[in-house]
């Protein structure tokens, strides 16, 4: 039975003010009512088994690369992407002082320091950045500890009463993050801003010289572009070594036919085919 539409709840990476929270926010329409967890993986975990109707991850930034973590839960558990949404990040550091000369400590989320990793360095060389668990973790934690700033949102900065001591800190312009939307049903589409084009689907392949180019041949030999493909180590196996799988995103629907024939050829090339959703 599907769910009252006039209020929906939502699981996200938390505390309030983080960029998924953000992406959420621009995403739904409906009056939402949000589950703010500690780690991704606690955001598959209420989508799964907890009752929450959807939820929102980020699976990569365009600066610092694939979030491993988003891509590990996939695999692990039952859920389909919905639909992906794209939100540009400006990161801004945020103190209680107006005096940066007082900052000791400066922290965000592993994914954030990465962004601003030269600007770091060529500001603070001689602090070493904290990684924290979300972008407003440590912000919540202590935000009128002087000696402390943060990386984060100018929402961030209004909602807890910071200064903003430098804007646009990201290394690079255009610095854009994309979310993907689980749910358990995959006809939980939303549409509006969710308009998927592309099929993602994770394959295991089996050991053997050659493979990754027999697998690329069978999307080449269909004109069918790959517009993300990324491997990563599942399993070391003690006689063999690293086992892969490999994350795909084809442009197209998983209706189209060439792709279902594609699909076909891969059964006899991969161990495990898992088609999760679109995007």
């Amino acid at each position: 039975m599907k769910k009252n539409r006039d209020k929906i709840d939502i699981a996200v990476l938390g505390p309030s003010g983080t960029f998924s929270h953000m992406a959420a926010n621009e995403i739904f329409c409906q009056e939402k009512e949000f589950r703010f967890t500690p780690t991704i993986e606690q955001v598959f975990e209420k989508v799964d088994s907890d009752g929450a109707e959807f939820g929102v991850v980020p699976i990569e930034n365009y600066t610092s690369g694939l979030i491993l973590e988003t891509l590990d839960c996939i695999l692990e558990y039952d859920l389909k992407i919905i639909g992906s949404y794209k939100l540009k990040i400006n990161h801004n550091l945020l103190a209680s002082t107006e005096d940066i000369g007082k900052i000791k400590k400066i922290k965000s989320h592993p994914q954030i320091l990465s962004q601003c990793r030269r600007w770091l360095s060529e500001n603070f060389p001689d602090i070493e950045p904290e990684p924290q668990s979300s972008s407003t973790r440590g912000i919540s934690e202590n935000p009128r500890d002087e000696s402390i700033a943060f990386i984060g949102s100018k929402k961030n900065a209004k909602k807890y009463g910071l200064k903003i001591l430098a804007e646009s800190i990201e290394d690079r312009s255009g610095n854009t993050t994309e979310f993907y939307v689980l749910a358990k049903d995959p006809a939980d589409n939303l549409g509006g801003k969710l308009e998927p084009s592309k099929t993602l689907l994770l394959v295991s392949i089996k050991d053997k010289p050659g493979i990754l180019r027999d697998i690329l041949t069978v999307f080449a030999d269909r004109d069918l572009n790959l517009t993300k493909l990324h491997s990563r180590a599942l399993d070391l196996n003690e006689k063999k070594g690293w086992d892969y799988y490999f994350f795909l995103e084809v442009d197209c629907l998983q209706e189209n036919d060439d792709f279902r024939v594609a699909i076909e050829k891969l059964e006899g090339l991969c161990s495990m085919i898992k088609v999760f959703g679109v995007s």
